[in-house]
């Protein structure tokens, strides 16, 4: 389900404050003609300590935002969004600058709780503990990439007896990073050898529950081509409101 004005207004004020902007320019953006994009230069006068190695282009509902050196936003300018969206774009602008990419992903967003059936055969641990032992069941590359011992708040799910006492070691977990005090950025871990059993879909759903409470926005973030990740977000109800793109510098 589409998020509503209300909602839409708060995302954007969240990526206003993250990307440097004032609290209501992206909102003002979208509300042009045909939106417009927005360009934030990390290397202007009125931006001391932006940091110039990084650039990142981020599309959001009607309206776009480019951060980073201005030879970059002057090198961009004539290029349509859609184009730019793409990483290969990104690397080949920025090929003088030894460009390396950190990904093009989707950015979801929800506004709903999905209904959740709760389980009587593992139960929830918001000890960070639980969440580090997880990850050490996990492939490195996963670990890292969600980083769910690191999160401002996590859920693990533990194999319970139905009485409190865990029968197993944890199995999945989700958790998210609060952004701007707007937004909850999620992030879900499973198990290698429990995956596709809707154990991910379960702790996400948590996690988004948690995050609804604490008055924050649930967002996700799909790497492009990540199809599992993206039929996950599907499920979860969440709606996709554009995308991210992000490059390194002379690194």
């Amino acid at each position: 389900m589409p998020v509503n004005s209300h909602t839409r207004q708060i995302i954007e004020l969240a990526w206003s404050r993250i990307l440097g902007l004032p609290d209501g320019a992206i909102t003002e953006a979208a509300a042009s003609p045909g939106g417009r994009r927005i360009e934030m230069a990390t290397d202007a006068d009125s931006h001391p300590g932006e940091d110039e190695q990084i650039a990142t282009f981020v599309r959001l509902y009607r309206s776009s935002v480019l951060y980073g050196p201005r030879w970059l936003l002057d090198a961009a300018r004539d290029v349509d969004d859609e184009v730019l969206a793409l990483e290969s774009t990104m690397i080949r602008l920025g090929a003088g600058h030894a460009a390396r990419s950190l990904g093009e992903s989707a950015l979801y967003y929800a506004e709903d709780i999905p209904e959740i059936e709760r389980s009587s055969s593992v139960a929830v641990s918001y000890e960070s503990a639980d969440a580090a032992a997880l990850e050490a069941l996990c492939p490195a590359d996963d670990v890292t990439e969600v980083g769910l011992s690191g999160l401002d708040a996590t859920f693990t799910l533990v194999p319970d007896d139905g009485s409190g006492t865990p029968t197993g070691a944890p199995v999945a977990g989700a958790g998210y990073e609060e952004w701007q005090g707007l937004i909850g950025h999620l992030g879900v871990l499973v198990r290698p050898d429990v995956r596709r059993m809707g154990l991910g879909a379960y702790a996400a759903a948590i996690a988004m529950e948690e995050a609804f409470t604490e008055g924050l926005v649930p967002q996700w973030r799909a790497a492009l081509g990540n199809s599992a990740s993206q039929r996950l977000a599907d499920a979860l109800g969440f709606e996709l409101a554009g995308s991210q793109t992000t490059v390194l510098f002379n690194q």
